[in-house]
């Protein structure tokens, strides 16, 4: 069993590396890509990497069958490990693999075995639950959970979280998680539900900024934990401190370990910052370094010295100052639309350090996401993922919950539903406000009731892009710390909505349904093309822009292999492809 898992994370750690090398063309001028009816092949100086393919969708996404191959002259060598690959790539394709990468890609390869590993666990408890409870044994997921969430023995977002197997979809990097080993990964990642305790530490009040939209500068404390007001003052006494000299910190373990006693060391002896032996209960959202408190409705986003995907989850400070200032200036604008809300950021703390030493000791605290509604409340990203409960993507259990099953019919009135329910906003929000919501399905929440209702929320705002002209236009007097929230022009607005919404979310889940023989997928971006066409006002701003950029003939993409290696994580590298969505404007 465990040889079988650790091929099926090897093969598709493979398989998305041969995928990004083709989409992004990362290889010499002279090679030559060729691509036939059930295969495609790189050629370079008479030599070979061939794959069949089962299918192709939109956004250059192919789905491969098999062992790649390396054929030269007549001597065909099946691949059998990504080293193989990668060895073959930069030794015969001249394809530079530095030896960071290669760790990188193999963590990401540890990180998918030990995922496939507990999602089987997970499948033989269940199956064990659901003989011991007499319940049916091919129950549908939607009704298990909900008997399950109902009970109060689970909670259906956070289930969500931890089901999100393959990670990000086409990323050869999903699972990277350095330099965690495999015990911490277990530790900390979401698929695995661990209770993490977060180490509560107080900062001088003089050594640190907070913003509140509350104007409580002692937020953590009077709001998250009240609770530990008298034990904070009993363990400061024989010190002789004040509590009210100092703000409450939450850190996550493995920065405490890793990072904070060493980084800090000096200011934990000048008692500028103290440790405390409080831990408070959480677990791991699917963005890894954002926390969900056991039984209090916040999430928390911290900063953690560690590579998920391809960049190291810091925390940066502007981003503390800014979630609660948009998060209080913007409160109107994102209480218009009933069916997408945001979660507000109502405090953020960070150290008063220079800016790469900050970025290491903050937080931001949000709102829980949370729709009193119907149905179930799950992260979008976990819809095209297999549950362990019946077996099938979580998006067909939910078309088998509504009573049709993933027929034609069914998936077409989903994806009116899912896209009118979700665009219709964000090119609003696009057009009065001038600014896009990163609203791609790591932070997108969405509740699924009966007869295809739906409601959306969004997290994190510090992933926004704003065209400051527009904003201004609103909101005269606002002013936005993080400059990497201002957009150079509109387009970089509208170019933010169209990677997170339609790149991210739309193509991935008309991908899932492509593989179905009765599903055309043309005709499912017809759907959305002529949803996003209706939801461009001509009367409001922006209008000739969007059309122009969204139904392009050519939709710029995120060369994500490519970036890291460059070495280009912040400086984004993109290449165009072709637009499902192109129509003449």
């Amino acid at each position: 069993m465990m040889r079988q898992t650790w091929q099926l994370a090897d093969k598709n750690v493979q398989y998305r590396i041969f995928n990004a090398i083709i989409k992004e063309h990362i290889y010499p001028e002279k090679t030559l890509f060729n691509e036939y009816k059930n295969s495609v092949e790189i050629q370079y100086e008479g030599q070979l990497l061939k794959v069949e393919t089962t299918r192709k969708s939109a956004m250059a996404r192919y789905v491969f069958n098999g062992a790649i191959q390396y054929i030269k002259g007549n001597v065909i060598t099946d691949i059998n490990s990504v080293e193989q690959l990668l060895d073959i790539l930069h030794n015969q394709f001249n394809i530079p693999v530095s030896e960071r990468l290669k760790e990188e890609l193999l963590s990401s390869r540890d990180g998918f075995v030990l995922t496939y590993e507990h999602f089987s666990n997970r499948q033989a408890l269940i199956d064990a639950t659901l003989k011991f409870s007499r319940m049916p044994e091919t129950i549908n997921f939607f009704s298990w959970l909900q008997h399950m969430t109902d009970s109060g023995q689970m909670d259906d977002l956070s289930y969500s979280e931890s089901l999100v197997v393959e990670g990000h979809p086409t990323h050869p990097l999903s699972k990277t998680k350095l330099p965690l080993t495999n015990d911490e990964v277990k530790k900390y990642a979401p698929e695995f539900e661990k209770i993490i305790p977060l180490k509560v530490m107080l900062i001088h009040e003089n050594n640190c900024v907070t913003t509140s939209m509350e104007d409580d500068a002692q937020y953590i404390l009077d709001y998250i934990i009240p609770e530990y007001r008298y034990k904070l003052k009993a363990f400061l006494e024989p010190y002789g401190l004040e509590l009210n000299n100092y703000r409450v910190l939450l850190v996550h373990p493995w920065q405490y370990d890793n990072v904070i006693v060493k980084q800090f060391a000096d200011w934990i002896e000048d008692s500028r910052l103290l440790p405390t032996p409080f831990e408070i209960e959480s677990k791991a959202t699917l963005s890894f370094r954002t926390m969900e408190l056991v039984h209090k409705p916040f999430h928390i986003k911290l900063p953690i010295n560690v590579q998920a995907t391809s960049a190291v989850r810091t925390v940066s400070p502007v981003t503390t100052v800014d979630g609660p200032k948009l998060s209080y200036e913007l409160q109107d604008m994102l209480d218009i639309y009933p069916q997408l809300q945001v979660s507000m950021e109502p405090y953020g703390i960070h150290v008063q350090a220079d800016p790469d030493i900050a970025r290491h000791l903050g937080c931001i605290i949000r709102y829980q996401p949370v729709i009193a509604d119907n149905g179930l409340t799950l992260v979008t990203a976990s819809l095209v993922n297999k549950n362990p409960v019946d077996n099938k993507a979580i998006v067909d259990s939910y078309l088998d919950w509504v009573g049709e099953g993933p027929t034609l019919d069914s998936i077409k009135q989903f994806m009116i539903s899912y896209a009118r329910t979700l665009i219709e906003p964000l090119i609003a929000y696009i057009q009065d406000y001038g600014i896009a919501l990163e609203a791609h399905m790591q932070n997108t929440i969405v509740n699924l009731g009966p007869n295809y209702q739906m409601k959306f929320i969004i997290r994190d705002l510090g992933g926004s892009r704003i065209d400051l002209e527009t904003l201004k236009s609103k909101l005269p007097n606002i002013d936005i710390t993080n400059t990497s929230l201002i957009a150079e022009n509109i387009e970089a607005v509208i170019a933010k909505f169209q990677h997170a919404v339609i790149q991210n979310q739309i193509a991935e889940l008309i991908h899932h349904f492509s593989q179905y023989d009765q599903v055309n997928e043309a005709v499912l971006f017809d759907i959305v093309r002529d949803i996003i066409s209706k939801a461009i006002d001509p009367s409001k701003a922006h209008a000739q822009i969007l059309s122009k950029v969204l139904f392009g003939k050519y939709i710029t993409v995120k060369a994500l292999l490519r970036m890291r290696m460059e070495s280009k994580v912040k400086q984004y590298v993109t290449i165009d492809i072709s637009n499902p969505i192109y129509k003449e404007v």
